[in-house]
């Protein structure tokens, strides 16, 4: 599906771990969830064992609203690593989602051109078990 807006996941570029297996559970039951902090009570992304404000490892994860602000965005439009032609042109961001943490992830196409700081949402593929989540206008 050239420049679709779901991106397969191909077990080359997304690695599962113990750590990361609930933000992955998530996303297969259409939920974005958060690590956070039990101690300090903040989310925080990407998955660990520790959180990165007070360093303690009392985790939980939280569903996230799913909406943020368009931090920065871009449109790849050369194939590398060795990704085929048929996959470009797709769009890349960083959302600041409401929670108050920064996630990297796709933009739909017909959004690519968002600016930034414009609300969005995020959308899920009919399966999300096999399709990353993308940023879209609300």
């Amino acid at each position: 599906m050239p420049g679709s807006d779901h991106v397969s996941l191909a077990p080359a570029s997304c690695t599962v771990s113990e750590v990361s297996q609930p933000y992955w559970d998530g996303l297969a039951a259409g939920h974005l969830r958060l690590p956070h902090c039990d101690d300090c009570h903040k989310p925080f992304f990407f998955p660990r064992r520790w959180c990165p404000s007070c360093w303690r490892s009392n985790i939980s994860w939280i569903d996230a609203s799913g909406y943020g602000t368009l931090y920065t965005r871009c449109l790849v439009e050369i194939p590398f690593d060795g990704r085929p032609t048929e996959e470009v042109p797709y769009a890349v961001a960083l959302v600041d989602l409401d929670e108050g943490v920064r996630l990297p992830g796709r933009l739909r196409l017909a959004d690519a051109t968002l600016p930034i700081g414009h609300r969005v949402r995020l959308h899920f593929a009919e399966d999300p078990a096999s399709y990353l989540p993308v940023w879209g206008r609300i």
